[in-house]
């Protein structure tokens, strides 16, 4: 038997996919929130999608700017994550008040996040809004992992250091394990 989802949590069945905390600056000014709604975009090459409310902070400096990065949190940042989605950077200073740090951009001028085991970094190519969110479509300049947490996959070693996964609310997940998939097309 299935039940009908109301109206509010459509979106959380198609939603445990990585949560990236994106960081923009533009002349000086930075800020940090919490994205759960990014994709892929294209291959070849690389894009990545986001979408961005237009009265964030965040949303401006990616405006102005043209970039963005996408820093991908694990478990040790949990709290930090959570916070960074629910307060605005236009009434507070997110990395202050979090203790998230700054780390080196190879490429871009908004900064990376230490505490993060990945980051890409991002030049906007498009943007554009169907709805109550902007989507940026971010080419991806540069892309960093910790060494040992990815081999043309996440290994998912240790839980703590597993990318995080939104749920939905406060309700965040890490992947339990890796499967493999095989073809069942016939072989030729």
């Amino acid at each position: 038997m299935k039940v009908e989802v109301p109206t509010q949590f459509v979106l959380r069945l198609i939603s445990p996919g990585v949560v990236g905390l994106v960081t923009s600056e533009y002349r000086g000014r930075m800020d940090v929130t919490t994205i759960a709604w990014m994709m892929p975009a294209g291959r070849e090459p690389p894009l990545v999608a986001i979408a961005v409310h237009p009265a964030t902070l965040c949303h401006d400096l990616i405006r102005r700017s043209g970039e963005f990065a996408i820093n991908v949190p694990t478990l040790d940042v949990l709290n930090q994550v959570l916070t960074c989605g629910r307060l605005s950077g236009n009434e507070v200073d997110k990395f202050a008040r979090t203790g998230l740090q700054l780390a080196e951009p190879r490429v871009i001028r908004a900064p990376l996040i230490e505490q993060c085991i990945g980051h890409l970094e991002c030049a906007v190519v498009n943007a554009f809004q169907p709805g109550d969110h902007t989507i940026f479509i971010g080419a991806v300049a540069s892309a960093t992992v910790e060494e040992d947490l990815f081999e043309d996959t996440w290994i998912l070693r240790e839980r703590d250091r597993r990318p995080l996964h939104h749920l939905g609310g406060s309700w965040f997940g890490v992947l339990e394990e890796r499967i493999e998939a095989k073809s069942e097309s016939p072989s030729e």
